[in-house]
């Protein structure tokens, strides 16, 4: 398609291609393409994920916590537990020394003890005196530290002074320390029986009370200490390594036993304890029942030597019950939670989703070439947003094609599937043109190869040519010496022209490339597109399909958009300056009597340039222009677009004139009643006679119009 033609009644002819194209079958419908997993599914199954994450995470985060704070609990009641058990033994030390004390101070037992009758003794210890102290066995000595009898035993006879207990109680002290017997523990007491007083005591013997550690004693620890205790004797046979026997104990029964036997396996606490007499702890031992953490110590006799060893335990398990049943709540509240969650975030990722959905269902219509599709557009969020420029992009879509198929109707005389170009129709010979004009097939200004005339005007000559220099096609605007020498300002607006036009650097502004002189001739050379003048497109079919005039009207405000952001004024917005091309696309051109905003020198007071059909009243008038005479020319060409007829028609162009002065143009809707209402009011607003009543930028007039559809 050419340039449009300089002289507004030139027309065109449509012409079918020497050869006919091949016709293609017809393409198959792309199938819609589903995705593996849904978006819902996936956000469905991130948000449970983090959702499980959390939850184990918490528990994770207070089963740590927990045991961390038990163990400092633990810790911290054994850190006192020695200190709670010397004082425990120190307290019953001195609780069996009151008890033991009754039996030496009663005169019968002192006179038994100075005869040194050992079956009389031992009758007395058996029948009064054992029940009498509470002691689980009673021995009494001679002054020379051998028994002479024991409670629970007969004819028991044994040197009892290489035991220190014996030999300070035999000075005439109490004393008191652990006693090993047949592999029991005892805490025994030694008092020395004496008769006389002052200078004439004697000690006749001793009495020993043993009271043996047992499950009770170890109770009533526990009580004292908050702790579990468990007592143990040592087996110490020579050349063999310590063996450990259990004496008492607060687990009871199964666990003790299992503790026991963790406690003897390990070697570590058991040299710690019972070879180098340590306080080993806080230990951590594992039983097949629980985790225990411990505090162990040696047993020792008045001699130092190590007999056994006391463990003072806490159980993880008890610390931690208080903390599991939380822990049981927490997951018990956190699954419930986690499962009204999952409900609730498949149903959100479902309605999340949905509108994406209908978007991709969308876009795959449109990729088929059905644009018959619903979006959520009624939505405010990003989906909506997203929605609404969609269906405008749809819509768009909807007017390209439409406009597409409007100009190939009138390319392919109604049939589809065959091609033709759009070309000028051959003009016939101008006699009357000046005998310089470049004929087809002449070089011209030494660059440029004639091709083709494309149209001609009272004022110029448009040609087809290639440029030898650029390699490429191009369009020249010749100005015919007749008029140049009629009209002295053409050179100055032609290089205007070219001037303003740089400037604009947009797909719906034509392109001006250079301006030159060859003899007596001035030449402008531009972008060369094939194409069709909208006032030929409607001089063919009268009126266009919404959809088609939508996407026209949308590409002029575009292009004037960027001409007025670089601060140009057409000043002659009409059908015969707009290009459209086979595929819809639309350029602005002839910006030859276009004036920079500022400029104010080109044209003289009261001098009117333009196009009377198309005139601003303001321009009719000659006064100062802005950018808002455009916008009314723009209406003007939208009133023409979307009723098929010009809103001032006249027998004359000063009667056209002073309608654009005088007179309110009819409302289109009287024109043509299907037009959409919301085109009719931005068509009459931009027709305003009141500058400041107009649209003040072509932006706002673009964007009323961006919320129309087909």
């Amino acid at each position: 398609m050419s340039t449009g033609p300089a002289n507004p009644n030139l027309t065109t002819r449509l012409e079918e291609p020497a050869t006919r194209p091949v016709r293609e079958p017809p393409e198959r419908p792309v199938p819609a393409e589903r995705p593996r997993v849904s978006l819902a599914v996936k956000i469905f199954l991130s948000v449970a994920a983090i959702l499980f994450l959390t939850l184990a995470a918490a528990i994770t985060v207070s089963t740590i916590r927990s045991r961390a704070i038990a163990a400092r609990s633990i810790q911290k009641a054994l850190s006192r537990a020695k200190d709670a058990f010397d004082n425990f033994q120190d307290d019953r030390y001195e609780k069996l020394r009151r008890a033991v004390r009754v039996v030496v101070d009663n005169p019968g037992f002192k006179a038994l003890v100075a005869q040194g009758d050992p079956e009389t003794i031992a009758n007395s210890l058996r029948e009064d005196q054992a029940s009498a102290a509470g002691a689980d066995f009673l021995i009494v000595t001679g002054p020379r530290g051998v028994s002479l009898a024991r409670s629970d035993r007969r004819d028991w006879r044994y040197d009892l002074t290489g035991s220190p207990m014996v030999k300070q109680a035999l000075d005439g002290r109490e004393t008191e320390g652990i006693w090993i017997s047949q592999g029991k523990i005892y805490h025994a007491v030694a008092m020395p029986v004496v008769s006389g007083e002052g200078e004439a005591t004697t000690t006749n013997g001793l009495l020993i009370a043993g009271f043996a550690v047992d499950n009770r004693v170890a109770e009533s620890f526990r009580d004292v200490s908050n702790t579990d205790v468990v007592f143990f004797a040592s087996s110490d046979e020579k050349g063999k390594v310590p063996a450990l026997s259990l004496v008492a104990s607060t687990l009871g029964g199964a666990r003790s036993k299992s503790f026991a036997d963790a406690f003897s396996g390990h070697q570590d606490l058991m040299r710690g304890v019972l070879e180098k007499g340590m306080i080993a702890g806080p230990f951590s031992l594992d039983t097949a029942e629980d985790n225990y953490l411990g505090l162990a110590w040696p047993i020792r006799l008045s001699s130092g030597a190590i007999v056994g060893a006391v463990a003072t335990v806490r159980s993880m398990t008890t610390e931690l019950a208080a903390f599991r049943e939380i822990e049981k709540t927490l997951l018990i509240v956190g699954l419930a939670a986690l499962l009204l969650a999952f409900l609730i975030s498949y149903g959100l990722a479902r309605r999340m989703t949905g509108p994406i959905a209908e978007m991709a269902s969308a876009a795959e219509a449109v990729r088929n070439g059905d644009y018959r599709v619903r979006l959520p557009v009624e939505k405010r969020d990003e989906i909506g947003i997203l929605a609404r420029s969609f269906r405008r992009m749809i819509e768009e879509l909807k007017e390209k094609a439409e406009l597409e198929k409007q100009i190939a109707s009138l390319t392919m005389g109604g049939e589809a599937g065959r091609g033709a170009t759009i070309r000028s129709a051959p003009k016939p010979p101008d006699r009357a043109r000046s005998t310089s004009v470049p004929d087809v097939g002449t070089l011209f200004a030494g660059r440029y190869v004639i091709e083709s005339e494309l149209g001609s005007g009272g004022m110029g000559m448009v040609f087809k040519a290639h440029d030898r220099v650029l390699d490429d096609a191009v369009a020249l605007k010749i100005l015919k010496s007749e008029a140049l020498a009629q009209d002295a300002t053409l050179i100055q607006r032609f290089k205007q022209e070219i001037r303003l036009a740089r400037k604009i650097t947009h797909r719906n502004i034509l392109r001006t490339h250079d301006f030159g002189e060859s003899g007596d001739l001035r030449y402008l050379s531009m972008e060369y597109v094939r194409g069709i003048t909208l006032k030929n497109l409607l001089a063919q079919s009268r009126r266009l399909p919404t959809g088609a005039a939508l996407r026209i009207a949308r590409q002029i405000c575009q292009g004037l958009a960027a001409a007025h952001a670089a601060g140009v004024i057409h000043r002659d917005i009409k059908p015969q300056n707009i290009l459209i091309e086979p595929n819809g696309e639309l350029k602005i051109m002839d910006f030859g009597i276009a004036r920079l905003a500022q400029d104010k020198g080109m044209t003289a007071t009261g001098m009117v340039i333009g196009t009377p059909d198309y005139m601003s009243p303001e321009q009719a008038k000659g006064a100062s222009l802005d950018q808002r005479s455009d916008i009314y020319s723009t209406g003007v060409v939208f009133y023409e677009l979307f009723t098929g007829e010009l809103p001032f028609p006249g027998d004359s162009p000063l009667v056209v004139v002073l309608k654009h002065i005088q007179d309110p143009p009819a409302p289109p809707e009287s024109v043509y009643r299907e037009i959409d209402p919301r085109i009719s009011r931005i068509i009459l607003k931009a027709m305003q006679k009141d500058p400041d009543a107009r649209y003040q930028s072509i932006a706002e007039m673009a964007q009323d119009l961006s919320e129309v559809t087909a």
